[in-house]
C-alpha cells in the first residue's frame, strides 16, 4: 500500500526538482520507475579501468536494503523513495534516484534497480510482502551462517597454524577472516595462495614493524610456541602475511559462503 505523502514530503520533492541538481548519467537517464516499485540500491565505483559495484545492506545485516517509490516525475524520470526499514515500516526521509545530493558523481555514484524479488512477484501475479520476505531472508541467513561456522577452522597458537599450512600443497587456496567472531556473518574474506612458504625466526619476526602493527598487540605470549613463522601470499594485496597473523582467525580450506551472493 502506497502511503499518502505529507505536506513536508511534497515540499521536499518539489525542492529537489527545482534545485537543478538532476544528473543524466547514461545508465541513469533512461531509468523509469513507477510509484509502488520496490528498489535496491547499488554503489558504483570507478578506478581507472576497474569498475566495482556493491549492494547497500541494512545496517549490521547482510540483507539488501529496500526502497519504496512514493512519487515519480515523468519529465525528468526522477523517482522519489523512502527506505523500507527491517521492521517493514518506512523511513521518514526521501531520497531521489537521480539527484546529485543523493547519488554522488564522478568516480562513485548510486544506481537504483528494481528488486529482483519484486519483479518475480509481479510476473507471477503474487502479492509482494516485504515483511514476509525479510523474515524468510533472515531464516536463510541463519542457515548460511551456521554452514560457515561449521566449516571454519581456528588455531590459537603458532605451532598448530604452521602444521596446518605445511599440510597444504603449493597452489592451494585458503580463506580467512580477521575477526573469528564476525566471520560467519561476513561478505569479506581474504584468500591466500600457498606457494613455497618462506621461514623467519620468531625472535626476528618480533623485531619487525609488521609484528608491531598487525600481530604483537593481539597475541598472548604463549601463542608463539614454534621456532619459526611462515610467510604466505595474500591474493587481495599480493603482500606477504605470516602464519602468526592467522592465529585465532577463522580459516577455511574451501571458499566460505558469501552471504550477499546467496540472499
Amino acid at each position: 500500500m502506497i502511503p499518502k505523502l505529507s505536506a513536508s514530503d511534497i515540499k521536499e520533492i518539489a525542492s529537489k526538482l527545482k534545485s537543478g541538481d538532476i544528473l543524466y548519467f547514461e545508465k541513469i537517464k533512461n531509468q523509469k520507475f513507477n510509484v509502488g516499485d520496490i528498489l535496491i540500491k547499488k554503489t558504483i565505483e570507478i578506478e581507472e579501468d576497474l569498475v566495482t559495484e556493491s549492494v547497500e545492506m541494512y545496517e549490521n545485516s547482510v540483507l539488501p536494503a529496500r526502497f519504496l517509490v512514493v512519487s515519480a516525475d515523468n519529465n525528468t524520470n526522477a523517482a522519489f523513495c523512502k527506505a523500507i526499514l527491517e521492521n517493514g515500516k518506512l523511513d521518514k526521509d526521501i531520497c531521489c534516484t537521480i539527484c546529485l545530493d543523493d547519488i554522488g558523481y564522478d568516480y562513485s555514484y548510486t544506481l537504483y534497480e528494481v528488486d529482483p524479488s519484486f519483479i518475480d512477484a509481479v510476473i507471477l501475479g503474487e502479492e509482494f510482502d516485504i515483511g514476509e520476505l525479510l523474515k524468510e531472508e533472515k531464516q536463510r541467513k541463519s542457515r548460511l551462517v551456521k554452514m560457515n561456522k561449521t566449516s571454519a577452522i581456528s588455531f590459537d597458537n603458532l605451532k598448530e597454524v604452521n602444521e596446518f599450512v605445511k599440510s597444504l600443497k603449493q597452489g592451494d587456496m585458503i580463506y580467512y577472516h580477521d575477526n573469528r567472531t564476525e566471520a560467519f556473518n561476513s561478505n569479506c574474506f581474504r584468500s591466500v595462495c600457498l606457494k613455497k612458504p618462506r621461514k623467519a625466526k620468531v625472535e626476528d619476526y618480533i623485531e619487525t614493524r609488521r609484528w608491531r602493527r598487525h600481530t604483537g598487540r593481539n597475541l598472548k605470549k604463549d601463542a608463539l610456541n614454534d621456532k619459526h613463522v611462515l610467510y604466505v601470499r595474500c591474493m587481495q594485496t599480493s603482500s606477504l602475511i605470516t602464519t602468526a597473523e592467522l592465529i585465532d582467525k577463522a580459516l577455511y580450506k574451501y571458499k566460505p559462503v558469501m552471504l550477499k551472493e546467496q540472499l
